[in-house]
């Protein structure tokens, strides 16, 4: 290396007493400060350098310059690294596979339809939200307070709010919103909630709600979104359900309606939102959001195989192993507040005796339906109400698994084995005579892997009892229709979400034992409904912790339902998009709470 730097020291400097003996080499070297008289060689002088290295200095040269270079792109990325970071960009499409079909695309009507409730959550805002983690922030609102005496929130709202046509909104339009919830005509799923409650404008910025009183789940409702009353005014109430608005929404949320697409049939089968660009907080990163419609998850999941749609928007347990397999896909695993039970429909006569519910909840082995169906995905219950949530109760009364207590128990209800292994009992019949009749149950769930696992194993558990139990699996698009809402089953294996507030009203109470109301036992106990009308309008969570307490065990003596598990909830989404960190949810529709957050692309930026 030293031979080498002295040769181009030489070759470049000036040296007019040299007194080499290679006369060519000094002949170079005049030449060379003949074309230039500085001693820092040029570009072109440089190029030349390569004739004077031999092959070893060259070969140094080359390592050196690697090094260089490699030191220096070091240099590069630690300096990156520390002063410059990618941040979100706008831009990017998200397609999610949804099962169904929306029908009303409206806050005030989208009930129990997921397919309308996840459009719902994107295009309108309410007063209030959950937020990542599953706490209730102000939303239209910027701040409330509640009186002493529980009866009235004062509400003041956000000042900088414009629908997605440019119009701004008012305080007219929450209370407009909330008189067409309670208008018989509209027919609205909210109605009931909102029976007792009344609200006014003070001023344009602030709504005043008065509750005959007090009710302690009440800010958990007020987070139904709100309506543009200066374009619902010209639609008259019996319309309301036809109306165009239902399609093609008006709302103040992060997207709006952009278009849809239907089939020859005149269903929608996708349907686009583009971002909201007049959103009055943080803007979405997204340019669009499209929901692409199926008719159940087995081609719902075969999309998403087949990278047509970038997510789904619920994974079934029968799936998860084959998505899994799918590298470019990323699957969420929320809490979601719900649980799946055995609900005993107390219209059937034979279901009517709380001895007989209690010998089936005895031969129901609640350990090995969870551990064969949905494992760690889930954790057994003991009644409606979840851990984390007022009137918890670890100790609260249910069934141990018990064949023997269960078949002493039909025994003393005269229900005995035949011949054949079924249970059957003299009983009269509508003429009045005496008939030989077999213990037969039928058990209805939803098509869904989870649930048919679950539901053969009871039936093993019941038929192995005597009581011969009968499978009817109907279609998750048809089982509201055809048979919730006309209470058509003896027994129904199905998941109930009990929302962000563990009111058990909707579900407990004898009042919502109607087609529109949540009680799929058709469950009555008047002092169950007591504990439930006085735990409504109690100021402290100890009084409602102590009342939900009382009424857990009320439950578990008379036996309305066999609580399983409650199980988390899965979603699944391309790996390009980043941003999402929703946690806790209260329905499906709430994964899009942090949707301005998500992300395809990034710019780098300064930290």
């Amino acid at each position: 290396m030293g031979d080498l730097y002295k040769r181009i020291k030489d070759l470049f400097t000036r040296n007019t007493s040299t007194t080499t003996t290679d006369a060519h080499f000094s002949f170079d070297q005049r030449l060379v400060h003949k074309l230039s008289g500085k001693r820092i060689p040029t570009a072109k002088q440089l190029k030349h350098l390569p004739r004077f290295l031999s092959p070893s200095e060259k070969r140094a040269i080359h390592i050196l310059s690697i090094v260089i270079g490699v030191c220096l792109g070091a240099i590069v990325l630690k300096f990156g690294s520390a002063h410059i970071r990618q941040a979100p960009a706008a831009g990017g499409e998200y397609m999610e596979a949804s099962v169904g079909n929306p029908h009303y695309i409206n806050p005030l009507l989208a009930a129990t339809n997921d397919a309308d409730l996840d459009i719902v959550k994107l295009v309108f805002s309410g007063l209030l939200k959950t937020d990542a983690g599953g706490k209730l922030i102000p939303d239209l609102a910027s701040s409330y307070e509640m009186s002493a005496d529980g009866k009235i929130y004062t509400f003041h709202l956000r000042s900088n709010v414009q629908w997605h046509d440019g119009a701004d909104f008012n305080a007219e339009d929450v209370v407009a919103t909330v008189r067409h919830i309670k208008d018989p005509s509209w027919k609205s799923p909210l109605a009931a909630q909102f029976k007792n409650v009344n609200v006014a404008a003070s001023n344009d910025t602030t709504v005043v709600f008065t509750l005959s009183d007090p009710f302690a789940p009440f800010l958990s409702m007020l987070t139904f979104g709100i309506l543009p009353e200066h374009l619902w005014q010209e639609v008259r109430p019996e319309n309301a359900s036809r109306a165009e608005l239902n399609i093609k929404p008006v709302g103040t949320g992060p997207f709006k309606f952009k278009s849809f697409a239907k089939d020859k049939k005149g269903v929608i089968v996708t349907y686009t939102l583009a971002r909201n660009d007049r959103y009055y907080s943080d803007k979405a990163h997204l340019d669009t959001i499209g929901f692409r419609f199926y008719p159940d998850f087995a081609s719902a999941e075969d999309a998403l195989l087949k990278r047509q749609v970038d997510g789904l928007s619920f994974l079934p347990l029968e799936y998860r192993n084959e998505v899994k397999k799918v590298r470019a896909m990323q699957a969420y695993t929320l809490r979601l507040p719900q649980y799946t039970a055995v609900f005993f429909n107390n219209k059937n006569s034979l279901l009517k005796s709380k001895e007989m519910r209690s010998a089936l909840a005895l031969a129901t082995d609640r350990v090995s339906i969870l551990k064969e169906t949905v494992g760690d995905a889930a954790a057994l219950v003991n009644g409606p109400i979840l851990p984390g949530f007022v009137g918890y109760a670890s100790d609260a009364k249910h069934p141990t698994y018990n064949t023997a207590a269960a078949a002493s128990a039909l025994d003393a209800l005269g229900w005995k084995l035949d011949t054949d292994g079924i249970r059957k009992k003299n009983t009269v019949d509508e003429k009045k005579k005496t008939v030989l009749t077999p213990l037969a149950i039928t058990l209805t769930t939803v098509d869904a892997k989870e649930n048919v696992a679950a539901a053969q194993i009871i039936k093993r558990n019941w038929d192995a009892i005597g009581a011969k139990t009968d499978l009817e699996i109907i279609s998750g698009s048809k089982i509201q229709k055809e048979k919730i809402r006309s209470r058509d089953y003896d027994a129904l294996l199905y998941g109930e979400i009990i929302g962000p507030d563990p009111d058990p009203f909707p579900f407990w109470h004898s009042s919502q034992n109607d087609a529109a109301g949540f009680n799929l036992s058709m469950y009555l106990n008047r002092r169950v409904d007591e504990l439930l009308e006085k735990s409504r309008v109690a100021l402290s969570a100890e009084q409602r912790e102590k009342m939900y307490k009382e009424f857990q065990n009320i439950l578990g003596d008379d036996v309305p339902a066999i609580f399983l598990y409650s199980p988390a909830y899965t979603y699944v989404v391309n790996q390009k998009v980043q941003g999402i960190a929703t946690a806790t949810i209260y329905s499906p529709a709430d994964r899009f709470g942090d949707v301005t957050g998500w992300y395809i692309h990034t710019r780098p930026v300064w930290k």
